[in-house]
């Protein structure tokens, strides 16, 4: 395989279809994530992740936003810890049309698999909401140690998102990761987590919502090797389709004073 299927449905394992009929649409739930481990055709993953590392890693972008330290020195009163967003790992933003790395993820089939109308179909699905077309798109890739810290991903000043939106996340991970997890919050409380550093997996989410990815971590003497991509698409959520009230994190109570 030198290019991406130009379906959704063709990369993924057939049992992952075959169970649409018992999903639980997230928007009936509490919580606003739902992981579906190993959900690329083996093969298919192997392959992918080939031709990923030999046609689009030229294009990674390191991104890094380290801890301040004012986030302590900075503080005035007690519980009053304010934690920006912090993040390691390196991105291509396949959004700019006249870029080089758009050009390529085109010729590979990026850009028809995260604009499939499969994959728009299944976003559709597990999330019970309706979708606009033409999501956003991203790729990025997580190397030994990087990680993004807590992070709600509300943008309040963007008319479009500011009532939420849709990530869909295809993971592909080499052999030499041993884990990453991400954790969530549900119902109020930031103690979901799940293994997302596996061979493969999707990752559909409502957000806005409190998550945060830990370091990768890799297995003795594959810190040069391991890695995890993550080819993502971005849906804005149909007018409508949403009160706004059903984004709100209500409180459970006061926080625990130690």
């Amino acid at each position: 395989m030198d290019k991406f299927p130009s379906e959704f449905s063709q990369l993924t394992r057939p049992s992952l279809w075959a169970g649409r009929g018992t999903i639980t649409p997230i928007i009936a739930t509490e919580s606003r994530v739902r992981w579906f481990p190993l959900a690329i055709r083996p093969a298919q993953a192997v392959r992918a992740l080939a031709i990923l590392e030999r046609r689009m890693a030229p294009f990674l972008r390191p991104v890094n936003s380290p801890l301040d330290t004012s986030t302590i020195s900075g503080m005035k009163v007690n519980y009053g810890e304010k934690l920006p967003k912090t993040l390691r790992n390196s991105t291509i933003d396949l959004n700019a049309t006249r870029s080089t790395a758009y050009a390529e993820a085109r010729r590979i089939g990026l850009i028809s698999l995260l604009g499939s109308a499969s994959l728009s179909e299944f976003a559709a699905l597990v999330t019970g909401l309706k979708l606009k077309p033409d999501p956003a798109m991203q790729l990025i890739r997580y190397r030994h140690r990087d990680f993004v810290g807590p992070h709600n991903d509300h943008h309040p000043e963007e008319p479009n998102l500011r009532d939420g939106y849709v990530d869909l996340q295809i993971t592909l991970c080499s052999t030499g990761v041993e884990r990453q997890y991400l954790l969530h919050e549900s119902g109020g409380y930031f103690n979901n987590i799940c293994n997302i550093g596996q061979a493969s997996g999707i990752t559909v989410s409502v957000l806005p919502v409190w998550h945060q990815v830990t370091p990768l971590e890799t297995k003795p003497g594959r810190e040069r090797d391991a890695h995890r991509w993550l080819l993502l698409a971005s849906f804005e959520i149909a007018p409508g389709a949403i009160r706004k009230s059903q984004w709100v994190c209500r409180p459970v109570g006061r926080p625990a004073k130690r």
